[in-house]
């Protein structure tokens, strides 16, 4: 049987500036958007943060109180979606001639569930 952690702590700290978070479920931190869960059937500690920023990014440390200290480690990366038009942010076209425009979107999770095109303050289209 490998060793019990019933009886030890887990502690969530970000190396950025050496910040403990939580111990146990208790949090350390001002931030409401941490908080640590505790998975009792599956003896799982999850770190949750809610809305995160690309400030949130780096390195992540889950430390177990057992002697000697066991530490896991996790480099989060915090990616923020961007859009382009190709070709801008100035086109140039002779009258009466068609454009076609071209929405460049990265680094999304996730399709985008709507796309509006607008023309000055006025929604052309949208899909």
């Amino acid at each position: 049987m490998g060793p019990s952690y019933v009886s030890k702590s887990v502690s969530w700290i970000r190396h950025r500036d050496i910040h403990i978070l939580t111990v146990g479920s208790y949090t350390y931190t001002s931030d409401q958007r941490f908080q640590a869960n505790h998975h009792p059937e599956t003896d799982e500690w999850t770190l949750q943060i809610k809305w995160a920023q690309k400030r949130d990014a780096g390195i992540y440390e889950c430390q177990i109180s057992t002697q000697p200290v066991r530490s896991y480690f996790v480099n989060l990366n915090v990616v923020v979606p961007t859009a382009q038009i190709l070709g801008g942010p100035d086109l140039h076209v002779d009258k009466g001639s068609t454009i076609n425009l071209t929405c460049s979107i990265r680094f999304s999770p996730e399709p985008p569930a709507y796309i509006f095109w607008y023309h000055h303050d006025d929604v052309s289209s949208y899909f």
